[in-house]
C-alpha cells in the first residue's frame, strides 16, 4: 500500500492546525514571542499529526507498518508541514505583518540586552537590526530544516511503538 495518500491527508490537516495556531497567536499578538510553551505546542501539533497518519496507514494496511513506513510517513507529513508553514510565514511577514521582522528584531533585542546588559555598550538597537535584518532570509530554509528534523526524530519514536509485522 502506498504511504502518499497519508502524507499528504495528514500532512495537510497538520499544517492546517499549525496555521490554525499561528492565527490564533496572531490574534492573540503572542506571534512575535517564540517561548517554550509555543514551541512546546508546536511540536505536539506536528507529533499529533504523524502519530494520526502512522496510525491510519496500519490501520488501512490490515495492522501492520514497517518501521521504514513509520519514517516515510512521518517526514513526509513533517515535509507537507514545512511547505504550509512556509506559505504561511511568507503571508505573515510581507502581507499581514510586513514589520514582522522588525518588531522581532526589536523583541530579540531587548532579550538580549537583559540577559547580557553589557552589550548595549557595544551596538544599539538600530546597529543590532542592520546587522540582522540581511539574515532574515534564512527563517525559509530554517523552517524546512528544523520541521524535517524533529520529523525525523519524532519517527524514530513512533515507528518503534507503532511498528508491527507478521
Amino acid at each position: 500500500m502506498k504511504t502518499s495518500k497519508f502524507i499528504y491527508q495528514y500532512g495537510l490537516l497538520t499544517g492546517l492546525v499549525n496555521i490554525i495556531y499561528g492565527v490564533m497567536q496572531f490574534m492573540l499578538g503572542t506571534h512575535y514571542e517564540n517561548d517554550v510553551v509555543s514551541q512546546i505546542v508546536g511540536a505536539v501539533i506536528l507529533i499529533g499529526g504523524i502519530v494520526l497518519g502512522q496510525l491510519a496507514f496500519r490501520k488501512e494496511n490490515n495492522g501492520l507498518v514497517s518501521f521504514k513506513q513509520c519514517l516515510r510517513i512521518g517526514v513526509g507529513i513533517g515535509l507537507v508541514t514545512a511547505l504550509i508553514s512556509l506559505v504561511y510565514y511568507f503571508h505573515l511577514t510581507n502581507i499581514v505583518d510586513p514589520d514582522f521582522n522588525l518588531k522581532a528584531l526589536e523583541i530579540g533585542y531587548a532579550t538580549t540586552i537583559e540577559s547580557n546588559p553589557e552589550i548595549a555598550s557595544q551596538m544599539t538597537q538600530q546597529q543590532f537590526i542592520d546587522a540582522s535584518i540581511p539574515f532574515m532570509w534564512f527563517a525559509y530554509p530554517a523552517i524546512i530544516m528544523v520541521t524535517l528534523f524533529f520529523s525525523l526524530m519524532f519517527s524514530l519514536c513512533t515507528g518503534i511503538l507503532i511498528k508491527r509485522s507478521e
